[in-house]
């Protein structure tokens, strides 16, 4: 990270006036968080309270700009939650007068920079051709697959690819415990079992729980 920041820091510039930078630039990207609640739920106030922002600014904003949101949202919540919410601040037309689409990260804690431009894909999802256009001429330099849909299917992709690696690797952490018991490596049955096109060694160990995005 800190050599590419030295390398780039010419291009990069840091600010905290929300509204100018939307209105020196063609893209946004919402990447906030979005924690569980007490009962398991999602929280999306950040999501809310920057959709609210983004689209009062969008108001004043003459151009064509495209809001991306990479934050890990439940299928349906870009169209339902964020769309509506900036549509009533701006008093424009999603899809017309601005862009939006759901971009999700697939990237694991500790290797954020290397998964990011050594990617299997990216997802990108959109309900109308300019926003995917701009999205796939903005990715083309990573030289990865790009995987275009719905908005909704993307949010929904992020979602299932979550929890199948949650289940893989808890599922790895059950076998790990029987392979204790029994005096087996653990290492060894997943290396075997991995070699299988079917399940694949990726992630496929015992070790510490899951997390990341």
């Amino acid at each position: 990270m800190d050599q590419l920041l030295e390398k780039n820091l010419s291009k990069i510039t840091t600010t905290v006036d929300l509204p100018d930078a939307i209105r020196k630039t063609a893209l946004t990207f919402i990447c906030v968080g979005t924690p569980s609640n007490d009962d398991g739920s999602i929280d999306l106030d950040q999501v809310r309270d920057v959709s609210h922002t983004i689209g009062k600014i969008l108001a004043s904003d003459d151009g064509h700009h495209t809001i991306i949101v990479k934050s890990t949202v439940l299928p349906g919540t870009s169209e339902t939650l964020v769309i509506p919410i900036l549509e009533k601040e701006s008093g424009k037309k999603a899809f017309v007068d601005f862009g939006i689409a759901s971009n999700p990260e697939f990237l694991k804690e500790g290797s954020a920079v290397e998964d990011f431009f050594h990617s299997d894909r990216v997802v990108i999802g959109t309900n109308d051709v300019k926003t995917r256009t701009i999205l796939e001429e903005l990715y083309k330099p990573l030289n990865v697959p790009l995987y275009a849909t719905t908005i909704r299917t993307s949010e929904m992709i992020k979602y299932t690819s979550n929890a199948f690696l949650a289940t893989k690797i808890s599922f790895a952490n059950e076998i790990g415990n029987l392979c204790k018991k029994m005096g087996i490596d653990s290492y060894e049955v997943f290396k075997g079992v991995g070699l299988d096109a079917r399940i694949n060694p990726h992630f496929f160990r015992s070790g510490i729980g899951f997390g990341g995005s």
